[in-house]
């Protein structure tokens, strides 16, 4: 974590944290500290990684002169992981490349994100992830990291915040 003497963090939650009303009881939300409001914003990008890291597409190939569909919606998430083999070299680096270039495309808080294969338990069925990049906040990135499981048996990742 970077050290911060008296800058103010100006953090804006997305769009779908703005919407969200964790205190229905109340007409106003209560100020939050620079701290506590990066916080939420470092836990806010946690979760929405979880989600694209979980979702599916089904585009296997993008057909020739639609190649406007790489970068959309159509392409959320990762491609269909079902039986990949964990202790297959070649498909763990397109798994890392994968996921490097789901973060690149669809989530534009980081800046410069790179993923990095941690090594393989031999016992364990599962694979594990670093994700670092720096968060896009003023008025400097903070640098943030997520240690990410991805559960070979169900073909979930976790992302927990390292």
């Amino acid at each position: 974590m970077s050290i911060r003497t008296n800058l103010e963090v100006r953090v804006t939650p997305s769009i779908l944290d703005r919407l969200l009303d964790y205190d229905p009881q109340s007409s106003q939300e209560a100020p939050k500290s620079n701290a506590a409001s990066l916080a939420d914003l470092r836990q806010s990008v946690r979760r929405d990684l979880e989600w694209l890291l979980n979702t599916r597409h089904s585009i296997v190939e993008i057909a020739e002169g639609m190649e406007e569909l790489k970068d959309s919606l159509a392409v959320y998430g990762l491609p269909d992981i079902t039986g990949m083999g964990v202790d297959i070299q070649g498909e763990q680096k397109k798994l890392v490349k994968a996921v490097e270039n789901a973060i690149r495309v669809f989530e534009p808080r980081f800046l410069e994100p790179r993923v990095t294969l941690l090594p393989i338990s031999s016992v364990e069925r599962e694979l594990r992830l670093r994700i670092e990049a720096k968060l896009d906040v003023d008025p400097v990135p903070e640098a943030i990291s997520f240690d990410t499981v991805l559960q070979m048996g169900s073909g979930e990742f976790q992302v927990k915040n390292s």
